[in-house]
């Protein structure tokens, strides 16, 4: 049998396995920083405070205390807990106290829930143990650069909460919509 060369033999019109490694190394690239972008939404602070032994005490005050040098930025500032199932009530009372940088105080008595009227729990998590995450203040310009400082207390008629795990305080960038306005 005779093999007969014929011009553009050889030649195909597939990639080559070079080719579509680079593709995929690529790719798989491009998903990575995506899913990166994705799950870090601009965070510029987050930090939580654990309760020993699960229970707020009414009398123990949360403080943070967060730098902020960018005040071209427009931040969005939020709390969340985490709690279980020991924790009696389906809201939260909370007093917060806020320092502005250049000195000026806000305070604010603030409602959260953390069930549906039915008595399930809102959040993520599971039966047992709930996370939840609150929005305090949107589109937030600060005037000045410098350190915020927030105190929190808890409000409820309890001297002490149980089956609190944790409470945070956490600032991130905001996406300004048409209708939001700086402050």
């Amino acid at each position: 049998m005779q093999l007969i060369r014929t011009e553009g033999a050889g030649k195909t019109d597939h990639p080559t396995l070079p080719g579509i490694m680079r593709f995929s190394t690529l790719l798989i690239f491009l998903v990575f920083i995506l899913a990166f972008t994705a799950c870090n939404r601009g965070t510029i602070y987050e930090t939580g405070k654990a309760f020993r032994d699960q229970l707020w005490h009414k009398d123990s005050t949360l403080v943070f205390k967060p730098v902020v040098e960018d005040t071209s930025q427009v931040i969005n500032i939020g709390f969340s807990l985490e709690h279980n199932n020991d924790y009696p009530y389906s809201n939260l009372w909370l007093f917060v106290d806020v320092e502005s940088p250049d000195g000026k105080m806000q305070t604010d008595t603030i409602e959260y829930f953390l069930a549906e009227p039915d008595g399930q729990w809102i959040g993520k998590g599971s039966d047992k143990e709930r996370t939840l995450y609150w929005l305090y203040r949107r589109d937030v310009k600060l005037s000045s650069p410098g350190q915020l400082t927030f105190s929190v207390t808890q409000g409820m008629r309890r001297d002490e909460l149980p089956g609190i795990q944790s409470f945070s305080l956490w600032i991130e960038k905001a996406e300004l919509s048409e209708d939001s306005s700086e402050r």
